[in-house]
């Protein structure tokens, strides 16, 4: 993998590593000058609703630790500079660096989005990490970099913050579908289809299945990525997101009793407020782990059930 800079709002080639950050024993961090300062940016190179998503917390943290402080995130137009010829990289989205604003809009830990940074920036890539576990998250990492102690990182849980606006939208919808009634979220990807490993198609099915059974006929709020018709699944069907604009999706889903789906990062936006129960794909858990929820499997799906 590559390991980046950048510098005077321009991207630079660092070189190949076979681990993005730096070990613990190696006793890096951030120059005292940056933190002087008191200026950040919470920058990632990565740039998926839940890739944002899960370093949320960042500027609460930073404000907690900094008082002081003013926090910055990248505009759409800085992003499109550094990282423009990526853009296919996460195709998912029309275009993926629109998504910084689903996670950081109305957040008043966030002074500004840039569309110029002078200086370094300390980005993902700066993290400590432990040679012996993978599975420490990524906000803990970085935030360490940057001279945070343990206890100072713990609450990184990934945040949201709505507009009144928002919100009324969005309880207007669950009211008008679920009435008074608790209701779950559910999302089907297209990788509900792909394998890999201890991941595949048959486990998924079987795993889906059985946290929608023990739902009890719970009406779902849901997005899934073909015709739910199409799908070896059976739930009691709410309301169709599909049409819904993320933001009122997400704020949907922090007012669900639980969120169920494959594994990806938009359930992890909303884990510090609805429970969210993923079908593992990534083994063993790495940095992007969010350790509020459940990874579902078929060594553990038993015990995890019992959380429903």
């Amino acid at each position: 993998m590559i390991f980046w800079r950048i510098l005077d709002n321009n991207l630079y080639t660092v070189g190949e590593v076979d681990r993005l950050g730096f070990e613990e024993s190696e006793g890096l961090r951030v120059p005292d000058e940056y933190i002087e300062k008191k200026e950040f940016t919470v920058m990632r190179t990565a740039h998926g609703v839940g890739d944002w998503g899960i370093i949320s917390a960042m500027p609460r943290l930073i404000k907690e630790k900094f008082p002081d402080s003013k926090v910055y995130v990248p505009s759409v137009k800085l992003l499109e500079k550094l990282f423009g010829k990526m853009k296919d990289n996460w195709g998912t989205w029309d275009n993926p660096f629109k998504n910084v604003h689903y996670i950081f809009d109305n957040n008043p830990y966030v002074d500004g989005y840039k569309d110029y940074i002078s200086g370094e920036i300390f980005h993902d890539h700066y993290r400590i990490y432990d040679k012996d576990s993978k599975a420490i998250p990524l906000t803990r990492q970085m935030l360490k970099f940057w001279q945070f102690n343990a206890e100072e990182s713990v609450d990184y849980c990934p945040e949201l913050y709505f507009s009144d606006e928002e919100k009324q939208i969005g309880d207007d919808i669950i009211k008008r579908f679920a009435n008074e009634s608790e209701f779950g979220g559910l999302l089907i990807t297209n990788r509900f289809e792909s394998s890999g490993g201890r991941y595949d198609e048959e486990s998924n099915k079987m795993l889906m299945n059985a946290l929608l059974e023990k739902c009890d006929g719970m009406p779902f709020f849901y997005w899934t990525y073909k015709n739910p018709k199409e799908l070896p699944v059976s739930f009691n069907k709410c309301f169709d997101m599909r049409n819904v604009p993320t933001r009122i999706q997400l704020y949907i889903r922090t007012k669900a009793k639980l969120n169920i789906g494959t594994h990806c990062g938009f359930l992890d936006c909303v884990a510090r407020y609805s429970k969210v129960f993923q079908i593992q794909r990534v083994f063993p858990l790495n940095q992007n782990i969010v350790e509020a929820e459940y990874y579902v499997n078929r060594d553990n799906y038993k015990e995890q059930l019992e959380y429903v």
